[in-house]
């Protein structure tokens, strides 16, 4: 029996995580913490715990004490707090974690460093500038074009600009940690690829999804495509990255040019709809992590998916 902590179990990423896991088939026994006590995913797992914020002082010590009362053997980080916090913390825990590596980790964080270090590269990248005035921005990018926080996901802070009255407000209220960017195609042209880097710069398996995104920036309608054009971008990147473990890249595609938007460094909120298609990444992750397997690529099964909300009786 492997004992498996997921972290963030109230999150999307968290409790599909535990879906994925439970439908491994492997001899797994599940601990699920989330700060909330309703967590939904706290109900899934075989043991929850209400944990602490990853801020917190002590959550470290939390985590540890944790995995020694209940022998666990792998975490896996269901959402970016609790990844960073255990990454910056990584030679203080006392089991193994999923954890990408140390480049992935930094360009996931930050918009400004992916662009300017991606730069060196052959490889598309979407206009971006920086500590630059409005007038450049509408002459090298257009109008309107997108402002986005330095450090930010699941498309939050992204701001639509068409003038300069909503270009100095939304740069001052973040006191300038931004980008700018030119709008690239539209969400119709939308793609979420996931790979399971092997750390050499390739990987075992991957998976592309054409997509549209709820109002919390997760995929809410997914379609299972081909595409040679993205599957040379992403093995390109993952020549450069040289990810381990799961991967998770963001991407457009205009008049048969892929451009980047982000990429994450952990299990991401479609993790259930691609487990469904048979692309099982918690399991990867045991496999992988703790159980030391080569990953051998899934049988692909449905090929769409819709989210819905469904409701769980508590008592």
């Amino acid at each position: 029996m492997y004992n498996i902590l997921v972290t963030g179990v109230g999150s999307i990423i968290g409790y599909g995580i535990i879906d994925g896991l439970r439908k491994s088939g492997l001899p797994v026994n599940i601990t699920g913490i989330d700060i909330y006590d309703d967590a939904y995913g706290g109900f899934c797992s075989d043991r929850f715990v209400q944990g602490v914020r990853a801020a917190d002082p002590g959550f470290i010590d939390f985590i540890n004490d944790l995995t020694d009362r209940n022998n666990i053997d792998l975490i896996i980080p269901g959402i970016e707090p609790d990844l960073y916090t255990l990454w910056e913390n990584r030679d203080r825990l006392r089991t193994k974690v999923v954890f990408g590596n140390e480049l992935c980790l930094n360009l996931a964080k930050d918009k400004l460093y992916t662009f300017n270090y991606l730069s060196a590269f052959d490889i598309s990248l979407i206009p971006t500038l920086h500590a630059v005035s409005y007038e450049q921005c509408v002459t090298q990018l257009g109008v309107p074009f997108l402002l986005k926080p330095v450090l930010s996901s699941a498309s939050k802070g992204i701001e639509r600009i068409s003038t300069m009255e909503e270009f100095e407000f939304f740069t001052n209220r973040i006191h300038g940690h931004c980008v700018y960017q030119r709008i690239v195609s539209s969400m119709d042209e939308e793609y979420t690829s996931a790979v399971f880097g092997d750390g050499k710069g390739g990987y075992f398996d991957s998976i592309i999804l054409k997509r549209t995104l709820s109002g919390e920036g997760s995929t809410n309608r997914a379609l299972r495509v081909e595409d040679d054009l993205i599957q040379d971008y992403i093995t390109r990147l993952c020549q450069i990255l040289k990810p381990v473990g799961p991967l998770n890249i963001q991407l457009r595609k205009e008049e048969g040019v892929v451009y980047l938007l982000e990429i994450n460094t952990r299990v991401s909120s479609s993790c259930s709809i691609r487990t469904m298609m048979g692309y099982n990444e918690p399991e990867m992750c045991v496999r992988y992590f703790l159980m030391n397997e080569s990953i051998q690529k899934g049988n692909r099964t449905a090929r769409k998916a819709i989210r819905y909300i469904a409701d769980f009786k508590i008592d």
